[in-house]
């Protein structure tokens, strides 16, 4: 068949079923495919319906300028429309409208003005409304709004075709909001074929988003339009009509735009409340409108991207969302020098740096227990008691911590949560997770159907007491897991036991952390463990902090152990680290030398290696120190720092990536000190170095803030008086005298030390902190 034109195509589009957005089987959903028109949507109908009402009434006749306010359809369907017919056309839309719709219209000839995107259709309407009377001899309205023919297009045509399409069998209609023209078509001629049909019009909340709707509490309502006549009017949210235009395209491969988005989710929720019956949804046009719109734009992925178990893609952490908390175990209290724990602790430091400096305010906390076998015998055998000594290795962890550049990190003993751990236990029996058997209390595994889903486990093929001595434990069943254990009499000796309704008792390990953790953060988002406790340590965990207290971590880190050199007996300890001569912080760099995943071997020379790539940079810092000025920098210097930068920014964002910045980190630094090196460093460009060396040591930690020299412009007065008498006693070869002088510039608080290029001046060495319990 050979067509006149493309205006005899308009109209007659399909009905397809949907077979998976339909949420009742018993319920039919069929949408009505309107961007199967030309011109691509529904408004074909009434463009056309209303140029033909012009022309036959004589208002619109050659040379007279079609004229009309659109938010983009309509527009478009005029716009084809009046190219087959050779007719002038200014269209009136807001600038919010869509670039597609916009290019549309100009392709096919229109001219367009935009108002303010604010004022939505309405500032559109006005526009018009105000050509319209002043020049009545130029320009034709045909106001779609208060126009008959916007309700005859669908009168004739629309209704008709959805009801011999369904063989008469259609019992609901769904069109969405806009011009109502639709809606009051549909209705006034389906009641007219079966009163029993019911129609229901979708419309947007204030304030909406969704193109081409309208609510009519805060828009000029339509001339056209009567609520009454509907048999409901439902209101739809902006995400759940966004959602479903996704998911249209996702599961039955239809792209809708934003309103057959709305129309589908209120004809979905509406299947869900029916027997049965058969639902017509009109998809008004394309989503191919909207593309350059937020409508099937991938969700921007913010913050740090880390791998977790559990979790097929990586979860981003984004440090704008409420307060996160970190949480890790701590070393055992009898042995602080476990480097495993203080690799944990490291990594979780930086991520806590990470977030901060991107505005977040995270919370670190490593937890202690000082309720198990291994502290309590420790101390017992010190002859203290448990909390004494409990107190005093707390002290003892939090100053290697603070030595290793951990900041702001709390440090909760197990045996502070007392009320914590009894109201996770109390929780857990109230919902039947536990029992108590023989004075202890057990966690029942078998009644937490999650048990094993996180880490992907079977545990009907689980291999059981090869870790516990399962004839100590009266427990139903050897997978249960203890939660509060009966005290011995050694432990009631000596009085470190808990008096319970259950007995007196001892928490459990996995108890004394999940208790730790809930006393100590605001809420547990990011859990780190190693590969050798991850079963049955991250599910036990989450089985108490998701039955006890409806806590789910986002994250949880498996990094990899720590070993010592092949054929070492045992591995080192930071103690022993310490004993090669290296400085606390060279201890962190090279705990972050590799992926936190990967194992890393403890090896002297490495240590060695990483002290002095530290003492390079820690150099670097100080020559920048020296040389920075004011200024501009130049392109080079600019350009050599926010590489630095984005390659920083980049690390950080993969999964704390810290070994892919080194190479960047260390080529920065060879290039800076060379330029320091040859005096070609100039002050301004030493500060933009210095700025861009900041930045990442406010992530990584790895610069010695007492080994950073003062810059000679900021000396005290007096203080350059001594260094510069000093400087003259060493050229008079007055060593009496330039001794005499340094004593006198140490008890300003000050340190000082010479250097090829002059005397550098510090601030004395803080006496050792102590950390936050």
């Amino acid at each position: 068949m050979i067509h006149d034109s493309v205006l005899s195509l308009v109209g007659k589009t399909p009905l397809v079923r949907m077979r998976r957005v339909c949420p009742n089987p018993r319920v039919t959903i069929c949408a009505k495919i309107e961007s199967r028109n030309p011109g691509g949507s529904i408004k074909d109908r009434v463009a056309l319906a209303m140029i033909e009402a012009a022309e036959r009434s004589g208002e619109l006749t050659s040379g007279r300028t079609v004229i009309e306010a659109t938010s983009g359809n309509t527009g478009i369907g005029l716009a084809m429309v009046c190219a087959v017919k050779g007719y002038p056309l200014k269209l009136l839309m807001p600038a919010s409208a869509s670039e597609e719709r916009k290019r549309i219209m100009r392709a096919y000839g229109a001219e367009i003005v935009l108002t303010p995107g604010n004022r939505g259709t309405d500032g559109a309407i006005e526009e018009a409304y105000r050509l319209a009377r002043e020049e009545p001899d130029r320009y034709v309205l045909m106001d779609q709004f208060n126009n008959p023919a916007s309700i005859e297009a669908h009168y004739a045509a629309t209704a008709v075709e959805i009801f011999e399409s369904t063989g008469g069998a259609v019992t609901h209609v769904v069109a969405a909001l806009g011009t109502s023209g639709t809606a009051m078509g549909l209705v006034k001629k389906l009641k007219e074929l079966n009163p029993a049909i019911t129609v229901a019009a979708v419309e947007p909340r204030p304030g909406h988003k969704i193109q081409g709707l309208k609510n009519m509490q805060e828009s000029y309502p339509p001339g056209i339009f009567n609520k009454h006549a509907l048999d409901a009017i439902v209101p739809v949210e902006d995400e759940d009509a966004f959602a479903m235009a996704r998911r249209l395209a996702r599961d039955e491969g239809i792209l809708a735009g934003m309103s057959g988005g709305a129309a589908m989710a209120a004809a979905a929720r509406l299947a869900g409340e029916l027997a049965e019956g058969l639902i017509v949804v009109i998809l008004a046009d394309s989503g191919e409108r909207y593309l350059s719109t937020t409508l099937f734009a991938a969700p921007e992925k913010k913050g740090v991207a880390l791998t977790s178990v559990g979790q097929p893609d990586p979860v981003h952490l984004d440090p704008a969302a409420a307060a996160p908390g970190l949480f890790t175990f701590g070393p055992p209290l009898p042995e602080p020098g476990d480097l495993d724990a203080w690799r944990r602790i490291v990594t979780l430091d930086v991520l806590r740096r990470t977030l901060s400096r991107s505005g977040g305010r995270p919370t670190l906390a490593v937890g202690l227990a000082d309720l198990d076998d291994r502290c309590l015998d420790a101390s017992r055998a010190a002859g203290r008691k448990c909390r004494e000594y409990a107190a005093e290795a707390r002290e003892q962890v939090a100053a290697l911590a603070e030595s290793l550049g951990v900041a702001d990190a709390v440090f909760p003993l197990a045996g502070e949560a007392m009320d914590e751990a009894m109201a996770l236990a109390r929780k857990l029996m109230d919902k039947g997770l536990a029992y108590e058997k023989l004075r202890s209390v057990y966690f029942d595994v078998a009644r937490d159907k999650a048990y094993g889903g996180l880490l992907g486990l079977d545990m009907t093929k689980l291999c059981l007491g090869k870790t516990v001595d399962l004839d100590s434990y009266a427990k139903d069943h050897p997978r249960d897991f203890t939660l509060l254990k009966r005290v011995s009499l050694k432990d009631l000796k000596a009085g470190d036991v808990w008096a319970t309704a259950w007995g007196n008792v001892r928490p459990s390990w996995f108890l004394q952390m999940a208790s730790a953790a809930v006393r100590a953060l605001p809420a547990v988002t990011v859990v780190a463990t190693d590969e050798d406790k991850t079963f049955p340590h991250i599910e036990n965990l989450r089985a108490v902090w998701a039955g006890g207290a409806g806590l789910a971590p986002a994250v949880w880190l498996v990094g990899g152990r720590i070993c010592g050199r092949e054929g070492a007996e045992a591995v080192p300890t930071l103690a022993d680290l310490l004993g090669y001569g290296v400085h606390p912080l060279t201890v962190r760099a090279w705990l972050l030398s590799t992926s936190y995943h990967k194992p890393l071997c403890a090896a002297p020379e490495a240590l060695a290696m990483w002290e002095r790539n530290r003492a390079r940079i820690q150099e670097l810092a100080a020559g920048l120190t020296l040389a920075a000025g004011e200024g501009q920098p130049s392109g080079a210097a600019q350009a050599e720092a926010e590489g630095l930068e984005a390659a920083l920014e980049a690390a950080l964002a993969e999964d704390l990536s810290v070994a892919q910045f080194w190479p960047a980190l260390f080529a920065f630094a060879r290039q800076a000190n060379a330029g320091l090196a040859a005096g070609t460093l100039g002050g301004a460009d030493a500060a933009r170095h210095l700025a861009a060396l900041a930045a990442a040591d406010a992530a990584l930690g790895l610069l010695d803030p007492a080994g950073l020299p003062l810059s000679p412009p900021h000396w005290p007065a007096e203080a350059a008086r001594l260094i510069e008498a000093r400087a003259q006693a060493r050229a008079a070869k007055d060593f009496t005298r330039a001794d005499a002088l340094r004593r006198d510039i140490e008890a300003m608080g000050l340190r000082l030390e010479d250097a090829p290029g002059g005397a550098r001046l510090f601030a004395a060495r803080p006496s050792p902190g102590r950390g936050k319990p």
